[in-house]
């Protein structure tokens, strides 16, 4: 596994133990109130208060440390959890299995594992709690009194109330992160990274849609090719971080000058292109001459006066057209048509109809 991916993941892995760190400390301080109302009521020994008291003001602070301390934090998670289902179920065997209370931390615990490890650790969890019930028998015998006072019920509603609604804030926070992440690779699947245009296969379906909407309406639209003229010996001359300066900042221009409808894109290399809705030929060719003209005047290197031109084909769509690759090639041949009538140039695509055929 690369490098980069196993730290990435151990930081995803300590922020989820620094989250389980705030909600133990919140669950443990609710769940002393019921444990030790209980324990009131029971005339619970000094050892069992000593044990509560160390659980509760010590165990967040070490589950802490050792799990941001493991190779895998996350896993080091798992173990503290298998922990806190242990003691929890040495509580209930402690407070005699006072219903409400006990109730409460079955399902505390089940929505801590759930809601980190799946229903499978859920299971587990809920085993391991078993074993640390059957484990405080086996020290102080068993004693069945599932009957809760009032004071204890009371004392239990913090519990109840306030561990389910930190928990479904922090799945919250976690599904609007989740969200934003998708949200953002989604983009990124769509943007070519140098130019931060769309990249080819997204504009490609934006083309593929609006020949397709040409076909069901017969509106206009309209193809360019945009090339940078000499790019290959502005690359050897001055590098390839320069020259992908320039092939930013032209990729700028031309979605400076775009409107909202339209979609502009990396072609490949240093050739991008548009897709123009609603736009003729002599529409398309105006915003064009604008575009070559700027591209023209622009310095693209305030030390060395960096100057290029570009070159641009452009094809409004027609009926002889049989599919979005045909509207490729017509704008691909009047880019080239640009380039051998000496660069710098707009050109518009020839069509030669068919007698008897409408453009």
């Amino acid at each position: 596994m690369p490098l980069e991916t196993v730290l990435n993941r151990n930081q995803l892995e300590l922020q989820y133990v620094e989250q389980t760190f705030h909600l133990r400390m919140l669950g443990l301080a609710v769940g002393a109130l019921s444990v030790g109302a209980a324990f009131l009521e029971l005339h619970a020994a000094s050892w069992e208060w000593a044990l509560l008291a160390v659980y509760v003001l010590f165990w967040p602070h070490l589950a802490y440390g050792l799990s941001r301390r493991a190779k895998s934090p996350g896993q080091g998670e798992h173990r503290s959890i298998y922990i806190d289902a242990s003691v929890a179920g040495f509580l209930i065997a402690l407070i005699h299995f006072s219903a409400v209370p006990s109730l409460t931390m079955v399902m505390v615990t089940g929505m801590t594992t759930v809601s980190t490890g799946g229903w499978r650790l859920m299971v587990r969890g809920l085993m391991v709690m078993l074993v640390g019930a059957a484990l405080a028998i086996a020290i102080t015998g068993c004693h069945w009194q599932p009957q809760s006072s009032m004071n204890v019920i009371v004392a239990t509603i913090p519990l109840m109330v306030a561990y389910p609604v930190a928990v479904s804030a922090a799945i919250n926070r976690l599904a609007r992160k989740v969200g934003n992440q998708n949200r953002m690779l989604n983009e990124l699947s769509r943007t070519d990274g140098l130019t931060t245009l769309p990249n080819r296969q997204h504009w490609q379906h934006a083309l593929t849609l609006e020949f397709q909407r040409y076909l069901r309406t017969h509106r206009p639209a309209t193809l360019v090719m945009l090339d940078l003229d000499g790019f290959k010996v502005l690359n050897d001359t001055y590098g390839h971080t320069t020259g992908d300066k320039v092939l930013r900042r032209v990729a700028d221009i031309l979605h400076e000058n775009s409107r909202n409808i339209d979609t502009p894109g990396r072609f490949g290399g240093d050739e991008l292109a548009l897709v123009m809705p609603e736009t003729d030929r002599d529409g398309a060719r105006m915003l064009m001459e604008r575009i070559r003209r700027e591209v023209e005047r622009e310095e693209f290197d305030e030390s060395s006066r960096i100057k290029i031109t570009v070159s641009i084909g452009l094809a409004e769509i027609n009926r002889l057209m049989t599919d979005p690759l045909d509207w490729i090639k017509a704008a691909d041949d009047a880019l080239y048509m640009a380039k051998d009538r000496g660069r710098n140039r707009v050109c518009t695509a020839a069509y030669e109809a068919p007698p008897g055929a409408s453009l």
